[in-house]
């Protein structure tokens, strides 16, 4: 672990006489005296490693010593040698120090050991500086002390420690005369080796078929290594798999290793968990999902075996009870199923199989699971394709789920909304939403769900809001950045809030689930209903609604989208998802600034949290 352990700050300050100093004097190489002074201060973050250690050894008795430009031991000009196995407790140190002018090394380190072998909790810290003392001058240098070796820490999983009765991970280093360090189940302490590779060598059980060998390489003085054994997911195969997590900041790596799981393990007992199966997802009438695993051995008592689930931020676990389960028998075992209706979409769980027997107790690894409810097509706005001059957010020969105001816009400015590669949150692309003039009218930029049908001459178009979608969840997420110009297009309509000319233009985007698609204008046309006309609040084929307006520059940058979907009713369900985006909200009306833009990316829904109920 990269971190210093001390930081030595050495003052060295020349003595200034009440006379004269000449150019001269100024010289190191002319003689002439100044002053030393060293002072040590500690700040402990971590420790790191060991040799055959003297007893007594401790790391933060320091070594201190101030060399000439000889290599040898320097003397102030009273004679005494400036060196100290003590710099706490040493009043060689103390206060300012006359030295002859000059160039000295200032070296500290751990005190009686030089930190070439292993050990556990022992480290070892060391480092110099150089500093050049002028006649009649003040000079400082700081020592900074890190530590020197290596240091490794093993942990042992629950689930390990549980089932199995003794584990022991030797750790060993290729250097010469080197010792290797053993972590049982009971060892709390890390232990510290000089820096060269590591072997670390896992026996379960004293068992050398249960051996799991990895080899550590490039290691560096102040690595930090914390090893963490726990049973793997899969019952069978080799080696689970080993995640190594790297946090540079403070040089630490934790490798995740897990060990398969078998019945020399698990007593007599080899479980098989399988996957969770969701049947539906659906916010408040619960998610229908089939946890099932599979028991085998000699030890298994069927009568006894339960399934247990929960969400993985808790730590309680709920025991579906054994006379609840649908049990099957298979080859020398049986396989237990059950079927949940309470679990919430979108929510992390985990279950397991259990047998709860006294004698012969016993319990599988864990599944993970997160039923998702109903997602977006094409919420990263990855995928795109040309129609002629118009602008598609999809792929080619899907069903239309984004449509755009380009259709109308095509023409005569070209698409409004578009593919954008260079400016994106995540993946390759997001969608860039760019109001224009179109010659005689505003061309606010759209993207929404759902179908453009068609132009009414030059005075709007017919539009169907909404894809079918019967989940229900609590918020639409994303990223948005917006750029808002200045009012300067159409006429200001009036009584509904709309910023005046000159003002910054606004942004809208806003979710509704419906009961039904909405064919809607934004002229008068037969079968149309007008877009300014819904009101969303109230209208009662709205099942849930809500909105974000923004006037504001995100001066380039993403900022977050979390739109909260207040619920009119818990008891009705959707069958239609409608999203609407603009660059310029008063687009329906031809009013807007023609430079306001608005880039879209990585939409989703989200199913986490309570539902806001209106």
């Amino acid at each position: 672990m990269k971190k210093i352990y001390s930081i030595f700050s050495i003052l060295c300050a020349a003595f200034l006489a009440a006379s004269c100093i000449t150019d001269a004097d100024m010289e190191a190489t002319n003689g002439g005296e100044g002053y030393l002074r060293v002072k040590v201060e500690t700040n402990v973050n971590t420790v790191t490693r060991v040799q055959d250690l003297p007893s007594g050894y401790d790391a933060k008795k320091l070594h201190v010593e101030v060399l000439d430009a000889n290599g040898n031991v320097a003397k102030n000009t009273d004679g005494t040698a400036l060196t100290t196995d003590d710099y706490a407790n040493s009043s060689v140190f103390k206060g300012s120090i006359r030295v002859p002018a000059g160039t000295y090394s200032v070296v500290a380190h751990s005190a009686n050991w030089d930190g070439t072998q292993s050990a556990f909790n022992a480290p070892y810290y060391a480092g110099q500086t150089s500093v050049v003392v002028n006649s009649g001058t003040d000079k400082q240098a700081s020592v900074v002390c890190t530590l020197a070796n290596v240091k490794v820490t093993v942990n042992y999983g629950e689930l390990l420690r549980k089932f199995v009765s003794t584990a022991q991970t030797v750790v060993s280093s290729p250097l010469l005369g080197v010792t290797s360090r053993t972590f049982t189940l009971n060892t709390t302490n890390s232990a510290y080796f000089p820096v060269g590779d590591l072997t670390l060598a896992l026996t379960i059980n004293n068992d050398a078929s249960h051996v799991s060998t990895n080899t550590i390489t490039d290691v560096k003085a102040r690595d930090h290594y914390i090893i963490n054994y726990e049973l793997s997911e899969s019952p069978t195969g080799n080696e689970g798999g080993i995640h190594v997590y790297v946090d540079d900041a403070t040089n630490t790596y934790t490798y995740d290793i897990a060990i398969p799981v078998s019945a020399k393990l698990l007593t007599n007992i080899n479980f098989d968990v399988k996957a969770a199966s969701a049947m539906s997802a659906d916010a408040f009438d619960g998610t229908s999902v089939t946890l099932t695993g599979e028991a085998t051995g000699s030890d298994l008592q069927k009568n006894k075996v339960v399934i247990q689930y929960k969400k993985q931020s808790e730590s309680d676990w709920t025991t579906v009870a054994n006379d609840q389960l649908q049990i099957t028998d298979i080859v020398d075992g049986a396989r237990f199923s059950c079927t949940l209706t309470t679990l919430e979409a979108g929510v992390p769980y985990e279950y397991q199989l259990a047998q709860v027997d006294e004698s012969k107790p016993a319990t599988s690894s864990s599944v993970y699971f997160t039923i998702k409810g109903e997602d977006l097509y094409n919420g990263g706005f990855e995928n795109w394709y040309m129609d002629g001059k118009i602008a598609i957010c999809g792929s080619q020969g899907d069903s239309k789920y984004w449509n755009s105001s380009n259709a109308g816009a095509a023409n005569y400015v070209g698409s409004v909304t578009t593919q954008e590669t260079s400016f994106v949150h995540g993946g390759n692309s997001s969608a860039k939403l760019a109001t224009k003039y179109a010659v005689i009218k505003l061309a606010a930029a759209s993207l929404f769900t759902g179908d453009f049908i068609g132009l009414i001459g030059t005075k709007g178009a017919k539009l169907d809001w909404g894809v079918p979608f019967t989940s229900r969840p609590t918020a639409l997420k994303g990223y948005y950045s917006y750029t808002p110009g200045a009012m300067n297009r159409g006429s200001q309509p009036s009584g509904i809030g709309a910023p005046g000319k000159g003002e910054n233009d606004e942004c809208q985007i806003y979710c509704a689930l419906v009961t039904e698609q909405f064919h809607v204008a934004n002229a008068a046309a037969d079968g149309y209903e007008m877009t300014t006309d819904i009101d969303w609040e109230n209208d009662p084929r709205v099942v849930a609604y809500g909105q974000m307006v923004q006037n504001t520059s995100s001066n380039g940058a993403w900022q977050e989208l979390n739109i909260p979907l207040v619920y009119h009713s818990t008891t009705t369900k959707p069958t239609h998802l409608i999203i609407v985006c603009s660059s310029s909200r008063y687009g329906d009306y031809f009013y807007g600034s023609d430079s306001s833009v608005l880039y879209l990316d990585d939409f989703e829904m989200s199913y986490a949290g309570t539902p806001t109920v209106k």
